[in-house]
């Protein structure tokens, strides 16, 4: 039963190599070498959050990733296991990666929104902002707190437009598609 059950995690099926082309836009070969490189560096099809974090830092050897591959794991990490699958991982990755290549914008800004709404209760509250804007300026090399509390206010000042303390997946979208700056920091390019 137990060898069944982790051989689910290793194999990848067609509709699941659909799926993360879809959600990635990494294309059919690209998204078999990752697996490939994946089920070499994590034989059992899954990986774990100080796993996740040492490769995390792999992609930034500037600034501090620890907090962002924190706040990306535990956003992928739907069951909350503490560890991740392939297709998880993926999206993780190349979400924070690739966003720049999806040609889509309103789908990527809208899936940002769902990573970034950690409890999935369809808001992006000041508090969640906070945690996610801190975790984006560690990437960076220099970030003050001041910076973070900054940007949170002027996201909620400007894009709160219902003024409830939270934005809905509209205005957080909205907030992406009229600033550039927000965007390209949000979407860790």
């Amino acid at each position: 039963m137990g060898n069944r059950n982790a051989r689910k995690y290793i194999e990848l099926k067609e509709k699941e190599i659909v799926l993360l082309m879809k959600k990635t836009s990494l294309s059919r070969q690209e998204i078999l070498d990752w697996h490939a490189q994946f089920l070499k560096d994590y034989p059992d099809g899954l990986i774990d959050l100080n796993e996740f974090t040492t490769l995390y830092q792999k992609f930034y050897n500037y600034g501090n990733p620890e907090r962002y591959a924190k706040f990306a794991f535990n956003a992928f990490d739907d069951d909350k296991s503490g560890k991740i699958t392939f297709g998880e991982f993926l999206i993780a990755t190349a979400f924070s990666i690739n966003s720049s290549r999806d040609d889509d914008t309103q789908q990527s800004l809208e899936f940002a929104f769902d990573v970034y709404d950690v409890d999935d209760n369809g808001k992006v509250d000041k508090k969640e902002a906070l945690t996610l804007i801190t975790a984006v300026y560690e990437l960076e090399n220099g970030y003050s707190s001041a910076d973070v509390q900054n940007t949170v206010d002027e996201l909620f000042r400007y894009y709160d437009t219902d003024n409830t303390g939270y934005l809905n997946k509209k205005e957080f979208v909205t907030a992406l598609l009229n600033d550039s700056y927000l965007r390209s920091a949000l979407l860790v390019n």
